[in-house]
């Protein structure tokens, strides 16, 4: 889920009613382009430091951080979970009470989903006071709608979809006692959204005379056939696109180059329920890695018995002032089909977004003024070596306290 997406000044978002409730950070920064590093830096609050460097690897986060959902248990909560099967195959399941875990990746709230979870918070089986993380697949790319649906534009999809999650999210928290429970909505990451229209590449029936040549000629000569045809039809797509936040919606994020735009890793985040009071939107600078400090003061859980990067933004609901940090970056490539990936690392503060390769900071240099420049079309890296410097002077300074 995108922040501009969730809300805009622009538009009229579906999530209103609910922001008008609670305490909205329209500045909130992921660490992480990737789920698994960036719920894991959720669950941890702290930086997910050289995930880009180990490529392709497996890895199961929680062997060297302790987290929040098991502090949570040690401080007598119970704590369950809805989420998808790639997720909980990477260590999470073993953190929740509940037996049935996990579902399918391909479902999704409106064929199914929605209501296994009503379902389950209608149970008996949650003994108080209870922990509840629901992870959402709905908006991973491509977007999957209802039938009635069909015809609409690719590039449409998502803003409906987050019509469709808003109205589920809707029926959940009405089975939830507000003045008893907290409720946080977020997103690991965002992702780029094409703005060229394919819809025609879902229709049924070209998908089914896909598969039906896919069994016929062998997988790594159809698999290079697609690769030159994808490069190419982005190539064109490319050519004919003048706008620089256009030209890399063409491209996915898990693409060969894992840049950093707002796009992939500024996301929602909202508090509202108990232990918070209706606020105006917070501008302030914010990072995910907060979200459990937050949640732990909200609550009145304090001496916490592990070292994290977050903070508590909890003064900042009581109109305290707090230290507005720079956010830490890294792309990641697990788990993808590209071979190949160049991940990248960066800062970014409430006016400029710094990132590079992860590898060689003189490759892929970006500096962008996200004051004057909010879509990031303007690399302003050249005669800007002393902002470069400050932000490279960052990173070290963030590795160097690193707490795990």
């Amino acid at each position: 889920m995108r922040a501009d997406k969730f809300f805009t000044n622009k538009t009229h978002s579906p999530f209103q009613k609910l922001i008008d409730q609670g305490a909205y950070f329209e500045q909130n920064i992921s660490p992480s382009d990737y789920t698994v590093t960036g719920i894991g830096s959720i669950f941890t609050g702290c930086y997910p430091f050289d995930a880009g460097l180990k490529a392709q690897s497996y890895q199961k986060l929680y062997s060297k951080q302790t987290n929040y959902v098991e502090f949570l248990k040690q401080n007598g909560y119970h704590a369950y979970t809805t989420m998808a099967e790639s997720v909980s195959k990477l260590g999470f399941s073993n953190l929740f009470d509940n037996v049935e875990q996990s579902y399918p990746n391909s479902l999704r709230l409106f064929d199914g989903l929605g209501e296994k979870i009503i379902n389950f918070l209608k149970s008996i089986s949650l003994e108080k006071p209870w922990f509840y993380f629901i992870h959402l697949e709905d908006l991973h790319l491509p977007v999957s709608l209802p039938s009635k649906y069909e015809h609409v534009k690719y590039s449409e999809r998502y803003d409906i979809a987050i019509s469709e999650i808003y109205s589920w999210i809707n029926k959940i928290i009405q089975l939830v006692d507000l003045k008893n429970t907290l409720v946080v909505i977020t997103s690991d990451h965002g992702d780029y959204i094409p703005s060229i229209d394919d819809s025609k590449n879902s229709n049924q029936n070209i998908l089914r005379t896909k598969s039906i040549i896919r069994d016929k000629i062998p997988s790594t000569i159809y698999d290079k056939i697609s690769l030159t045809k994808r490069n190419l039809t982005k190539n064109i797509q490319k050519h004919k696109t003048k706008s620089n936040y256009e030209k890399r919606a063409i491209d996915s994020r898990t693409g060969i180059n894992r840049y950093l735009y707002d796009e992939i890793i500024r996301t929602p985040l909202l508090f509202f329920g108990y232990g918070v009071k209706p606020k105006d939107i917070l501008k302030q600078q914010v990072r995910s890695i907060d979200i459990f400090p937050t949640i732990m003061d909200i609550i009145r859980i304090d001496k916490i018995n592990f070292d994290i990067h977050g903070q508590s933004l909890k003064p900042l609901l009581n109109n305290k002032p707090i230290t507005e940090f720079p956010v830490y970056l890294e792309s990641t490539v697990f788990s993808t089909i590209q071979k190949n990936a160049i991940p990248h690392v960066g800062i970014r503060t409430p006016q400029f977004k710094y990132f590079r390769k992860v590898e060689n900071p003189q490759e892929s240099i970006h500096l962008y003024d996200l004051i004057n420049d909010p879509f990031e079309e303007n690399n302003i890296f050249f005669k800007n070596e002393k902002i470069i410097f400050e932000m490279e002077k960052e990173i070290l300074k963030i590795k160097k306290n690193d707490p795990m």
